[in-house]
């Protein structure tokens, strides 16, 4: 799978505004996001072998951080502004991507409604982001080992 991470910030963006549109909901966050793609890579490294992109997690020091990320939209908080076409576009061919987007609807649908804080909350108690120091790439090891119970568990398999 392997999608550029820019990519997959945008779908959720999309659907962030989505729900800005129809529910009045509160704008995706830098923070949000984040945390968001430490659940997207966990399961797909789980359920299909392989990474959903090539950026690594960090462990922050109150939750994960990715680099890339944090670069692009240093300095902003809220991270979905306007909605371009190419924006759209990647949000299109993600959801192109059966597969794919059934982790992305997934970690959406489990997820999207908890706050930054909640994520962060939540992620602190699992133990990648507990057994790494801060600083410190999040391993696809300890991802594996951690997100397999869960995923067994969820879906009722080994």
């Amino acid at each position: 799978m392997n999608n550029d991470i820019d990519q997959i910030v945008n779908w959720f963006r999309v659907e962030s505004h989505q729900q800005m549109q129809e529910l009045d909901a509160d704008e995706l966050s830098r923070g949000k996001v984040s945390q968001l793609l430490y659940y997207v890579q966990g399961i797909c490294v789980v359920v299909y072998g392989i990474q959903a992109f090539s950026d690594k997690l960090v462990a922050g020091d109150h939750g994960v951080m990715i680099p890339a990320v944090e670069a692009r939209y240093a300095g902003q908080t809220s991270i979905v502004g306007d909605v371009s076409d190419a924006d759209q576009a990647d949000h299109d061919y993600l959801d192109g991507i059966q597969q794919f987007r059934a982790i992305l609807d997934c970690v959406w649908l489990t997820f999207g409604d908890l706050s930054a804080l909640q994520l962060m909350e939540r992620i602190q108690c699992d133990q990648p982001w507990a057994e790494t120091l801060p600083g410190h790439v999040i391993t696809l090891a300890a991802l594996d080992d951690f997100f397999k119970d869960k995923v067994s568990a969820r879906i009722g398999t080994e």
